[in-house]
């Protein structure tokens, strides 16, 4: 076999493949995405929160370096401290905790769309396999998504050295300006750093975005041999499936041939169509098709017409108008019946029926 299973794998996954991959978790998703778009959905928070959140702060820090409202200070009276710094942290943090889940649920629905399934989380046997693990942890997948995050890293550390070092002059002269100004900017400093750092994240992660998908594509692709195997999986075998036809066309015209025995006449194109009828007037409002057929199976019934000589009648236009309007069982429509009728009183009258 000159393609087997182990072929190469040049063919583009058929939906079937896409689908199964899927269904076990396996789909083109960008992390780096994931991470510029939050980290942008918490700065813009964190921006329009910023000058209430110093306020808070300064009266905060001011409140708790002073111990204002403490007359005694003892250990009970610090644990409560403790809780209320930490719960008036956790309050600060939230919104932006919050943005930062809901825009990862976003762009994680807007990459891999709807998608429930616990394939991902299901422990496996081979998932605690040393080597194979070792063998992720050291593969070419492993090296360039470390080198990828050792560039991300360095550049990041460029932008931010570089707005600090712009800044170097207002930092030094900080101290000398009071809380407030020093924060404010400090504020502006990390302000303009972290817009182009996100827009650099958001770059990347559109391009990450787009190789994922082309990675994803390539590790789903097929040999032909895999396509052929799916193709009779979901058709079934083209040999099976042509013996199957056979054998119920087969039936079909042994029933045909069985139900011409009881034909008054046969009328046909003269070859290639042929068209049993039968009528009986005490119990049949109509004449009423018994067998028709086209090409190999109208000489079949022509044959079968001689040996019980039933009267073949050849017109050719009644003949494609009863096969095409036609099936086997119905009784001819009213527009047929007088050239039906014609041709019924010709049959009975050279077999003496009247």
């Amino acid at each position: 076999m000159a393609d087997n299973s182990t072929g190469q794998k040049t063919e583009d996954p058929t939906p079937k493949r896409k689908r199964e991959a899927r269904e076990k978790g396996q789909v083109a998703k960008s992390q780096e995405l994931n991470q510029a778009f939050t980290l942008l959905s918490s700065f813009m928070v964190l921006y329009l929160m910023f000058a209430g959140i110093l306020d808070s702060l300064t009266t905060k820090v001011t409140q708790m370096l002073t111990f204002k409202n403490v007359d005694v200070l003892t250990k009970a009276k610090a644990y409560d401290i403790l809780m209320e710094s930490i719960y008036y942290v956790a309050d600060l943090v939230a919104p932006v905790m919050i943005a930062a889940a809901v825009m990862g649920i976003i762009i994680n629905f807007s990459q891999v769309g709807p998608l429930f399934t616990g394939e991902g989380v299901t422990p496996k046997i081979e998932n605690i396999d040393i080597i194979k693990g070792f063998k992720k942890i050291f593969s070419l997948k492993s090296l360039v998504e470390m080198i990828k995050s050792i560039l991300k890293i360095i550049i990041i550390a460029t932008i931010a050295y570089y707005y600090i070092r712009n800044s170097i002059t207002e930092l030094i002269t900080m101290t000398e300006q009071g809380l407030q100004p020093s924060l404010l900017l400090i504020g502006n400093i990390i302000l303009k750093a972290a817009v182009t750092i996100i827009i650099f994240l958001v770059v990347v992660g559109v391009f990450d975005f787009a190789y994922q998908l082309w990675e994803h594509t390539k590790s789903l692709k097929m040999s032909k041999y895999e396509v052929k195997q799916e193709r009779k999986e979901m058709e079934g075998d083209p040999q099976l499936n042509q013996k199957r036809k056979e054998k119920q066309q087969q039936m079909s015209l042994n029933r045909m041939m069985s139900a011409t025995e009881d034909a008054d006449v046969m009328i046909t194109n003269p070859t290639h169509i042929a068209v049993a009828l039968k009528f009986n007037i005490e119990e049949m409002e109509a004449p009423k098709v018994l067998a028709k057929g086209e090409g190999y199976v109208a000489q079949r019934l022509k044959e079968k017409a001689r040996e019980l000589d039933i009267e073949i009648v050849e017109n050719k236009p009644l003949a494609r108008s009863l096969n095409r309007v036609c099936e086997i069982g119905d009784f001819i429509p009213e527009d047929l019946f007088e050239a039906v009728a014609e041709i019924l009183a010709y049959v009975y009258q050279k077999e003496n029926r009247y």
